[in-house]
């Protein structure tokens, strides 16, 4: 796959969505990515990516939709090292036993001190989820922290409504959710750069096994060639080294 080119495509079908109040067809997503050849992953990859965005995709399969929203992620079974961790986690968590539909009654009246009892009983709770939904994007450990911090979020934005514990779990989830597409979505850039360093690495090697002189071409020179600004071209050889 050319990146250059599926970027651009990337790009391109954004503003085709803003001019139509971010809302997008099916056809137009098949129509502007003709000819990569994406196959079902890339393109629920896509769709995943623009739904992501705040685009509404119209005329989608229903399975397709679905995964969309919420595409079915590998479980990952918790290292030797995780389990001794969560383990070690949840039994320093102190044992409480609340009422919490007194709690969230309690809650919603603005009681800061219901607020600090449900945080710490939904703890374990929510230190069990995120291993339950352990994915290689990130940490264990830092899984945890984000869902006590969506656990947090959600009870101090919970208004004046009564809540209950499905509502609130139902919170952590989204928010756990968030974290893992977003560290998604940084892994695809990462590999995205990964791509234009091979690329540059690759076009470069090319060019000097067809010139006596290895600085034959300047910046400004290969950026024409490989089609590449010449600033991307300057941090790609920032990473590699090269620009000494």
């Amino acid at each position: 796959m050319n990146v250059q080119e599926f970027q651009n495509k990337l790009k391109e079908i954004q503003t085709i969505a803003k001019a139509n109040g971010n809302s997008l067809t099916a056809i137009q997503i098949r129509d502007t990515f003709a000819g990569m050849e994406l196959d079902k992953t890339q393109l629920l990859g896509v769709l995943k990516y623009l739904t992501s965005q705040g685009i509404q995709i119209e005329g989608m399969e229903d399975s397709a939709t679905e995964e969309t929203k919420e595409p079915e992620r590998k479980k990952i079974p918790l290292t030797p090292e995780e389990e001794t961790y969560l383990r070690n986690y949840l039994e320093e968590l102190p044992e409480l036993s609340i009422d919490t539909a007194q709690a969230f009654a309690a809650l919603a009246n603005g009681d800061q001190d219901a607020l600090q009892s449900l945080t710490s009983y939904y703890m374990k709770e929510t230190a069990k989820m995120a291993a339950d939904m352990n994915a290689e994007e990130i940490f264990l450990a830092d899984l945890i922290q984000e869902a006590n911090l969506a656990l947090i979020q959600a009870l101090g934005s919970a208004g004046n409504e009564v809540r209950d514990e499905k509502w609130l779990m139902n919170e952590v989830r989204k928010g756990i959710i968030a974290v893992l597409e977003e560290q998604t979505q940084r892994k695809f850039a990462d590999d995205s750069l990964v791509a234009r360093v091979e690329k540059l690495e690759s076009a470069v090697r090319e060019l000097n096994d067809d010139e006596d002189d290895k600085n034959a071409f300047s910046i400004d020179e290969l950026a024409i060639i490989l089609d590449m600004k010449v600033d991307e071209i300057r941090d790609v050889l920032r990473l590699t080294g090269d620009d000494k």
